[in-house]
């Protein structure tokens, strides 16, 4: 009984004995967690090369000593979650967080129940964007749909973000991770610039295009740049189905009924443009731009879209002409080079946009609508 007793004793000694030793590498001699140390900061794939910064969502590794006890980590002044972060063998793995600062002093602060520790350390914090309008000739009064980046990170809402169309302002109706959407004001001019204002940031974003641009028009169908040509004269009207984006519009419907012989190949529309040299030297900087709606998805049709008659065309079918809502205006592109190809040496700027179509029995159903031709240069 003394033997196991003895036994006893020696191994609650060696324990408590072993128990002094882990603690005393944690902490100091009195007891305490040991003041936080940091050597440095490295990707998780690379733990033997410093970095100096990284972007929002990125894991990093912060090296040093005394991390088994972190209460807090923050980027610049915004803490990162705990399941964001976890400790092993002196290195703290930490995940950037998806989440804008108010201040920026591009440190990193560690905080442990034994001090606190920071180091320099600068995150990419990208801009609020704004890419592109849905549809550029969205009518005053209208909603309008506007695509960017980053909107969810600047927080982007009714309250706190207008949309400015040369000046004038809207609220933002609503906002998602890629789009916003505004109501178009009444008394909006035309050929404008568009941007958001973020009052919570303080940030703007400029949208690239213009508010119904009217930079390089080839035609609107309307009196400001009329379509002249005899051409097509019998597609060109103020139509009122599909509703207009502004006046006339060239409206281009074809079925078997109407075209029981189909309707072969011909010219539908013809414009007299005065190209740029640049345009010319340069077409993938530039696109054709217009509004186009459609009801029905274009499958075997080929349209064939001349520069004057100066270079061969390649047929454009179903994969050029798509929309994300059949029935419904939106702006659309097609490359300039597609027209145009790169390396052509010509220099004569005073020629002609020529679009045919070939379309042979049995006819397969055209419904399409095209509107505000232009060139654009793109930014």
């Amino acid at each position: 009984m003394k033997t196991i007793n003895i036994t006893k004793n020696v191994m609650l000694i060696l324990l408590t004995l072993l128990t002094v030793s882990i603690t005393s590498c944690k902490n100091d001699d009195n007891g305490t967690p040991g003041l936080p140390t940091f050597s440095q900061v490295t990707t998780i794939k690379d733990l033997k090369t410093p970095i100096i910064g990284g972007k929002m969502g990125d894991w990093i590794a912060i090296q040093g000593g005394n991390f088994e006890q972190t209460d807090s980590v923050l980027f610049n002044d915004v803490t990162v979650q705990m399941k964001d972060m976890y400790y092993e063998n002196d290195v703290l793995y930490v995940q950037v967080p998806v989440k804008l600062p108010k201040k920026v002093n591009n440190k990193v602060t560690v905080m442990t129940s034994g001090g606190e520790t920071a180091f320099d350390f600068k995150i990419d914090i990208p801009n609020l964007q704004l890419t592109g309008m849905f549809n550029e000739y969205t009518l005053p009064g209208d909603t309008i749909k506007i695509y960017g980046k980053f909107i969810s990170l600047y927080e982007v809402s009714s309250s706190n973000t207008t949309v400015s169309f040369g000046g004038v302002e809207s609220p933002v109706i609503k906002a998602t991770d890629n789009y916003i959407t505004a109501k178009v004001p009444l008394n909006v001019q035309s050929n404008v610039r568009v941007k958001a204002i973020n009052k919570k940031y303080n940030v703007e974003a400029v949208c690239p295009g213009y508010y119904q641009d009217k930079h390089n028009v080839i035609t609107t169908f309307d009196s400001d740049f009329p379509y002249t040509s005899s051409t097509g004269q019998q597609w060109v009207g103020e139509w009122k189905d599909p509703k207009p984006t502004s006046g006339k519009y060239l409206r281009f419907e074809v079925d078997q009924a109407t075209y029981p012989n189909g309707l072969g190949w011909f010219y539908f529309f013809t414009s007299d443009v005065n190209y740029t040299l640049d345009m010319m030297q340069h077409p993938d900087k530039y696109t054709l731009r217009f509004e186009l709606n459609m009801r029905l998805p274009v499958k075997t049709t080929n349209f064939f879209i001349y520069y004057y008659w100066a270079v061969a065309p390649t047929p454009m079918s179903g994969e050029t002409f798509i929309v994300q809502n059949m029935g419904v205006w939106q702006t659309v592109n097609i490359p300039l080079e597609k027209i145009i190809p790169m390396g052509y040496t010509g220099t004569w700027t005073a020629y002609s946009l020529n679009i045919r179509v070939e379309d042979f029995a049995p006819v397969e159903p055209i419904a399409m609508y095209f509107d505000n031709f232009r060139i654009y240069q793109k930014e």
